[in-house]
C-alpha cells in the first residue's frame, strides 16, 4: 500500500460504522452489491467465486444471529468466513503469504487494507487505481488453485461402528469403498503446517476418497456426521464430482441408482450386498449406486453417457433423492433432461405413504432388515412394471401398488 489512511481508530466497530459489511464482501470478492443484497434478502445461492468447477450455484451470503455477514461455499473445501476472514483469504492470494485473522498483526493488516481500499470514505482520499485489478486477479487466481487435502488416518473404534451401524453400514464395507476414519487433516500442508482438525469422539470425521484429477491431486470429501449444519461445516472438499464411481466396476448393471449423499449410497450398497435382489430368471441383479455431490448438482451429458455405457442392454438409471423441494427439483431435472425415472421415500406429503424417514439410511433406525427388503422388492416390482413394461397395466393398477414413492 502506497499511503496510509488515519489508522488511529482502526477497529472492527470503526470500520463497520463507515462501511457496510455488504460493501466489503462486494469489493473483495468482485460481486456486484446488488447480487450480494439479493443473496441476503432472498436467501439465494450464487456461483462460487472460490472455484472454477461450480456449475450449480453453491455459495451463500447471509447474516447470522449475531449480525455478522458470513460467506459460505457449500460445495467447496470448507470456506465459511465473516467479512474479515474473507478479506484475509483474498489478501493471502494477492500477497502470496498466509494471512490469518486470529493473528493480531495479520488482523490489523486486514483492517488497514480495508481502510485503504475504502480510503475515499475513511479519509476522503482518492482510491488507488491499482487496487481493483489486484483484488480481481487474486479472486481469479484462487479459482484455479485446487486445494490439496492431506489425511492422517486412525483405526476404527466402537464409536465409529455405532455411528455407521445406525445407517446399516458395517466397517468391512467402508474399507472396500474408500472411506477412512480421520485423526487429522491438512489443507495445502506445504504452506499451512497446522492441522485443520484433530479427532474428537464427539466430532468424528470420515474421508470419502473419490479418485484423482488430471493433475494427480487426490479428490476428497470430509464428512462430520455429528455437526450442526447451520453453525458448523459438515463437509469439507476439494472437488465437485459424482461420488462412488471407483466402485462402479461392471459394465452390465441392471440398475444404476443415483442418490443424494455418500451416506445413502453406502447404506443402500451395503444392504444390497447383504441382501441381493434377483430378477425374473432368478439371476442376481447387478445394481450400482452413485450419488450427486449435492442435490442441486446438474448431471452433464458426458456423465450421463458414461453411466449409460455401464448398463446392460435393458438396464436403467433411476434417481432416489429426498422428497423435499430441492430433491424433487433435482429429480425433475434428471427426468426431463435424461428421461431418468424417479422414486422417493415419502413422509405423508400430498397424501402419499408415510415411511417416517427422509432417506434410505434413516430406514435402518425404524425398520427391520426384513421390512426394508420387502420395501425394496415392492419398489423393484413397481419400477419394472411401470417403466420397463410401460403401458402393460392400466394406470389404476399402479395406484394400488405399494412402493417407496412416486
Amino acid at each position: 500500500m502506497k499511503r496510509n489512511p488515519n489508522t488511529a481508530n482502526l477497529t472492527k466497530d470503526y470500520i463497520e460504522s463507515k462501511i457496510s459489511q455488504e460493501s466489503i464482501v462486494s469489493k473483495y470478492l468482485n460481486i456486484p452489491i446488488e447480487i450480494v443484497q439479493d443473496c441476503i434478502n432472498n436467501n439465494h445461492l450464487i456461483t462460487s467465486v472460490f472455484r472454477d468447477d461450480d456449475t450449480n450455484k453453491s455459495m451463500g451470503i447471509q447474516y447470522n444471529a449475531k449480525g455478522r455477514l458470513k460467506v459460505r461455499d457449500f460445495g467447496g473445501y470448507g470456506f465459511f468466513e465473516d467479512i474479515y476472514g474473507t478479506v484475509a483469504y483474498v489478501l493471502s492470494i494477492a500477497f502470496e503469504r498466509k494471512i490469518e485473522t486470529n493473528n493480531k498483526q495479520d488482523f490489523y493488516f486486514v483492517l488497514k487494507h480495508i481502510a485503504y481500499t475504502f480510503s475515499d470514505i475513511i479519509d476522503g482520499k482518492e482510491v488507488d487505481s491499482n487496487l481493483e485489478p489486484l483484488l480481481i486477479n487474486a479472486v481469479n487466481k484462487g479459482k484455479t488453485k485446487k486445494p490439496i487435502i492431506d489425511l492422517v488416518t486412525r483405526s476404527w473404534n466402537k464409536y465409529d461402528k455405532d455411528i455407521w451401524a445406525k445407517w446399516g453400514v458395517d466397517i468391512k464395507y467402508l474399507n472396500t469403498h474408500f472411506v477412512y476414519p480421520i485423526d487429522q487433516y491438512y489443507i495445502n500442508r506445504s504452506v499451512n503446517t497446522n492441522p485443520k482438525y484433530y479427532y474428537k469422539q464427539k466430532d468424528p470425521c470420515y474421508a470419502y476418497v473419490l479418485g484423482t484429477n488430471r493433475q494427480g491431486i487426490r479428490l476428497v470429501k470430509l464428512y462430520f456426521p455429528l455437526r450442526n449444519r447451520a453453525t458448523e461445516l459438515k463437509f469439507v472438499t476439494n472437488c465437485n464430482v459424482l461420488e462412488g464411481l471407483p466402485n462402479l466396476e461392471l459394465d452390465n448393471y441392471d440398475y444404476i441408482l443415483i442418490t443424494k449423499s455418500s451416506k445413502d449410497r453406502l447404506s443402500i450398497g451395503n444392504h444390497l450386498t447383504a441382501s441381493p435382489l434377483y430378477g425374473g430368471a432368478n439371476d442376481k441383479l447387478n445394481i450400482g449406486v452413485i450419488n450427486l455431490p449435492s442435490e442441486n448438482y446438474k448431471l452433464t451429458q458426458q456423465e450421463f453417457e458414461w453411466l449409460q455405457n455401464k448398463l446392460a442392454s435393458d438396464g436403467m438409471i433411476i434417481s432416489l433423492l429426498d422428497f423435499d423441494t430441492t430433491g424433487r427439483n433435482g429429480a425433475r431435472y434428471l427426468n426431463e433432461t435424461y428421461n431418468i425415472p424417479y422414486i422417493f421415500i415419502t413422509r405423508g406429503e400430498f397424501g402419499l405413504p408415510n415411511y417416517e424417514c427422509k432417506d434410505f439410511a434413516d430406514l435402518h433406525d425404524k425398520y427391520t432388515n426384513n421390512q426394508i427388503n420387502d420395501f425394496i422388492k415392492e419398489t423393484l416390482t413397481y419400477v419394472e412394471l411401470k417403466f420397463k413394461n410401460k403401458g402393460y397395466y392400466p394406470d389404476a393398477y399402479y395406484e394400488g401398488l405399494p412402493y417407496f414413492g412416486l
